[in-house]
């Protein structure tokens, strides 16, 4: 028996021949519940589930899928069994889950039931788990331009026949940080008609879900292959040219920017990495090789990237509390309430979509989350709780490494943390008050761990500029962060 699961929605030719075995879908409230998922993610999954069902069974495949039943408190293990004992089976084949919780469960699971099992290699990744474990083997470190490189020159991506770099240079993100001009006005994302899959998926979330973050009506997300499709040749066609230079903007004019909106059909499965790099390759006309190489980046680079170090690091980033911290949150860090601007701004557009681009993400949250000493694994819950592309494999590097450095440097070279000025440079957000507040943080922060930089070459300027800074201006923002600590953190993160 095949089982798919709701985030290996792939491309049919990837499965095995319908008349070879039957397939097992099941939607499951443990799933559903496990973190308290963003009511989009779960109308995401669900609907596309359900879409998806429809394609196996007009293919020809002998389809068994459970429905959501919030009264059928058994776990997703029993309802599998149930089926393969109804169809007499005791071959278990399924793609390679990469979220570990779930592999081990039905790897446990089928171990201890005797069951022959087969783990088909996974279309959602150009890179296998064996060459990235080669990749790294033996390294001190490892990093991402490395790794890049690699994966340019074995899949011939922007090379030439000798396998050096289109353009001369393998990455061109010191060309991809410009603030967005007041004259230059992102376009809206494309939209969907809502299936009548959705439909049912939005109602049956707000009725069952209504406590998790988000709204369900507000769902604007592709959960079919061809809405999909439409979504990266909208993406092609009206944002890639302006990507690359306004990739790191921030701005209150729009929270997606020219930013693709792509991970979740990723992430799902209905695209898959090497179908989006060739649609955008045979596509990109006369967009610019900064915006094309940039976005080119983000799948085969820093995508894959992630998911290695996921694989052969994330038990011990898991572990990590490099800090110490151990804050948690008020509600304040849901509702959008803190009362600084960007923060605020941030957590409402996850809210309200369920997703956020990688400055905002990095440089707001994860920042700022650093400087507020929440707990890695309370900070990592939030990641998980609030975006709409949200996995293990994505979110444990990103927090844990990129936002947090609570892991102490796996693959990051340094921790990414900023005071207002950087957010004021890369955003149209105004000076006020949040500045005080913001930049106490930082500099409360580097006070706090001044052997840690100090010690750092690339970092040490850091605690010398703290020293610089005049005593009032230091009392005035030192007590601006204290106030925010005392407001809205706890002082531990609950259990």
């Amino acid at each position: 028996m095949l089982v798919v699961l709701g985030n290996q929605l792939f491309p049919l030719r990837h499965l095995p021949d319908p008349r070879s075995m039957p397939v097992f879908m099941a939607e499951d409230v443990g799933l559903c519940t496990y973190e308290k998922h963003h009511q989009q993610k779960l109308v995401l999954f669900l609907a596309a589930m359900r879409a998806y069902a429809d394609e196996l069974r007009e293919a020809g495949y002998e389809l068994h899928y459970a429905s959501l039943d919030t009264t059928d408190a058994r776990p997703y293990e029993e309802k599998l069994a149930d089926t393969m004992r109804a169809c007499d089976s005791n071959r278990l084949v399924h793609f390679e889950i990469e979220d570990k919780s779930m592999e081990q469960r039905l790897l446990q699971w089928a171990s201890a039931k005797g069951l022959d099992r087969e783990a088909l290699v996974s279309p959602m990744f150009t890179c296998s788990r064996e060459r990235f474990a080669e990749f790294a083997a033996g390294k001190s470190r490892l990093l991402m331009a490395d790794f890049y490189k690699q994966q340019r020159q074995r899949l011939g991506i922007l090379v030439d026949n000798k396998g050096a770099p289109t353009g001369g240079q393998w990455s061109f993100d010191a060309d991809n940080r410009k603030k967005l001009p007041r004259n230059v006005e992102p376009p809206t994302p494309p939209t969907v008609q809502r299936s009548a899959h959705v439909e049912d998926v939005i109602a049956l979330v707000r009725r069952e879900f209504a406590d998790h973050p988000g709204d369900a009506d507000d769902f604007c997300w592709p959960t079919t292959r061809d809405e999909a499709h439409t979504w990266l040749d909208d993406f092609i066609d009206r944002r890639l040219e302006q990507f690359g230079p306004y990739e790191d903007a921030m701005t209150t004019r729009s929270a997606t920017v020219f930013h693709s909106l792509l991970s979740p059909c990723l992430n799902l499965g209905l695209l898959t990495p090497d179908e989006v790099v060739e649609r955008v390759l045979e596509r990109s006309g006369n967009a610019p090789l900064q915006s094309v190489e940039g976005f080119v980046r983000q799948v085969i680079g820093w995508r894959e990237f992630v998911r290695g170090i996921y694989q052969e690091f994330g038990e011990r980033q898991e572990r990590a509390n490099f800090w110490s911290h151990e804050r948690g949150f008020t509600r304040a860090w849901y509702d959008g309430t803190t009362g600084i601007v960007p923060l605020d701004d941030t957590i409402r557009t996850a809210q309200r979509l369920g997703w956020a681009h990688h400055i905002p993400r990095l440089m707001v949250l994860g920042n700022l989350m650093t400087l507020c000493e929440i707990q890695p694994a309370t900070a990592h819950r939030w990641f998980m709780e609030m975006f709409v592309d949200s996995s293990e494999w994505v979110m444990g590097p990103n927090v844990y490494g990129m936002g947090l450095f609570s892991d102490g440097g796996v693959f990051a070279t340094k921790p990414y943390l900023c005071g207002s000025n950087y957010l004021l440079k890369m955003s149209d957000y105004g000076k006020g008050a949040w500045c005080d507040t913001v930049d106490g943080l930082y500099w409360r922060f580097i006070d706090k761990h001044r052997d840690f930089f100090a010690g750092n070459p690339r970092l040490a300027v850091m605690p010398r500029t703290l020293d610089r800074i005049k005593e009032d201006r230091r009392a005035t923002i030192f007590a601006a962060a204290e106030a925010f600590l005392e407001e809205h953190t706890t002082p531990a993160a609950p259990g």
